[in-house]
């Protein structure tokens, strides 16, 4: 769903901010009392954001304090983007910087994937060990070492002194791009196949995207 929403976005993104600019010129045009409206919308949906955030947060403050410090160094991290934005009218790319939030978006989806299959595999595992009639699920198995797979084939990948996903800075890559420090042949095989299908049309939208802009552009330069 998540990579379909961002490849949806990509080419939609060329019309979709003529139409929304136009769309609210108009309501604000019309009717005075629209401005309330636009802005219920948008407080709705920031504040539908900030109780996530919370609920999120607060399920972790009464085991330790560090996310308590990190959701304060969050908010203060986002009134200072916000003032800088708003107030002091710091002007950034808004193209370029939602294409490189896409990309970061490809790379989490991947690491979804990944994650998804560990699930699988030890859901599967706790299946097989549950009764002799359901062992055979576990069709790989390794016997010699005590990290094994029951779906996932043979190990490729072991991390585990060198970047522990249950340590900082693993734990970070763990929680934003389903870092293992485990990696298996299915999962290895099922990321690299994702960022080359769904990240390659992707960048492929980005490239056509920014072709048509330039077209577009030498066309309106050409007329003047």
């Amino acid at each position: 769903m998540l990579s379909w929403m961002l490849l949806w976005m990509t080419k939609q993104a060329k019309f979709m901010k003529a139409q929304v600019e136009g769309a609210v010129t108009n309501a604000l045009t019309d009717n005075k009392s629209a401005g309330w409206g636009i802005f219920s919308l948008i407080f709705v949906a920031v504040i539908r954001e900030g109780f996530e955030a919370i609920l999120f947060v607060a399920s972790n403050l009464q085991a330790v304090m560090v996310p308590a410090l990190g959701a304060l160094g969050g908010l203060v991290a986002s009134i200072t983007v916000g003032a800088m934005l708003f107030r002091w009218g710091i002007k950034i790319n808004i193209r370029q910087f939602f294409q490189v939030m896409g990309i970061l978006l490809v790379l989490i989806v991947a690491g979804l994937a990944v994650t998804a299959l560990q699930r699988f595999d030890e859901a599967f595992a706790s299946l097989a060990a549950a009764s002799r009639a359901s062992a055979s699920l576990c069709f790989y198995y390794e016997r010699f070492t005590k990290v094994h797979s029951c779906i996932l084939g043979p190990m490729v990948l072991n991390t585990n002194k060198i970047l522990p996903d249950e340590q900082f800075p693993g734990i970070i890559f763990k929680s934003l791009f389903g870092y293992t420090q485990h990696l298996y042949l299915v999962q290895a095989f099922t990321y690299v196949v994702f960022l080359l299908t769904v990240g390659g049309m992707y960048l492929r939208s980005i490239s056509e995207g920014g072709g048509k802009n330039k077209s577009v552009v030498q066309k309106a330069n050409t007329l003047k």
